[in-house]
């Protein structure tokens, strides 16, 4: 099997209803997985937005499409307003594992108009000893967030994906999922308080690309990146960190 962490991947082998439309110039695509569809499909219960902005759209209108997402998904799950504890999560000494942990560094912390900021990068379990989960969750207990916003790196199966989308959700996020080690996973029915997930697809199996020349998938333990992955994740991460300070200025 081919693992995917993209919700728009997945819905093209199983039934998943989702709408397209586009925002700013940005393919905007929106699919809801209920309970029966998560327990037929093995998807997280969940709403799912995935931007695929092309070359030419800048990253400030990226950013303020993801903003408006980040807006829309917060109000789904019932917050309007309150703290929102930004949880960068991977290892910042494997650049293609680095996006949260460099999100983290660009974040504004505290309060002008809108939501108050506040932020962590946990780190994985190797450089700490402790479970991320364990570190959030333990955050999240003495801090009573209203909400959490948790960005990692995610797995496509697509070769012209990589680096070229951001999928939030709802249905929260299991770092180390898409390299095949997966972790306690971020949700609301874990931490008590409603998870926002936001990623970039930056890898992919080789099983992925022979499988798609008829070739016998045996590699899928086996995990690419892109070459420029380096200026990918530093791209990547200031437009999702505009995209979440500009929350602070939101009138709420």
């Amino acid at each position: 099997m081919i693992y995917t962490d993209l919700i728009i991947e997945a819905a093209k082998d199983v039934s998943i209803p989702c709408k397209s439309y586009v925002q700013k110039g940005i393919a905007v695509d929106e699919c809801n997985i209920d309970k029966v569809l998560s327990r037929k499909t093995g998807r997280r219960e969940g709403k799912y937005i995935t931007l695929s902005p092309t070359p030419e759209i800048s990253e400030k209108s990226i950013s303020g499409v993801i903003k408006n997402s980040f807006l829309k998904l917060l109000r789904y799950s019932g917050i309007h307003e309150g703290k929102l504890l930004i949880v960068g999560l991977g290892n910042e000494n494997v650049i293609v594992d680095a996006l949260g942990n460099e999100v983290t560094k660009h974040i504004d912390a505290g309060q002008k108009n809108g939501y108050y900021l506040a932020t962590i990068a946990p780190k994985v379990q190797g450089l700490t000893g402790i479970m991320s989960f364990d570190i959030v969750k333990a955050i999240v207990e003495n801090q009573s967030p209203d909400a959490v916003i948790a960005i990692d790196t995610l797995a496509t199966n697509r070769l012209e994906r990589l680096g070229k989308c951001y999928q939030l959700t709802t249905s929260g996020i299991c770092p180390g999922g898409g390299a095949g080690n997966p972790q306690p996973c971020l949700n609301k029915q874990s931490l008590s308080v409603p998870v926002v997930s936001i990623g970039v697809p930056l890898i992919i199996s080789v099983g992925a690309i022979l499988g798609r020349h008829g070739k016998v998938a045996g590699y899928s333990h086996y995990m690419l990146t892109p070459r420029d992955v380096d200026s990918l994740v530093k791209s990547c991460a200031t437009v999702i960190a505009d995209a979440i300070n500009g929350l602070k200025r939101q009138h709420v």
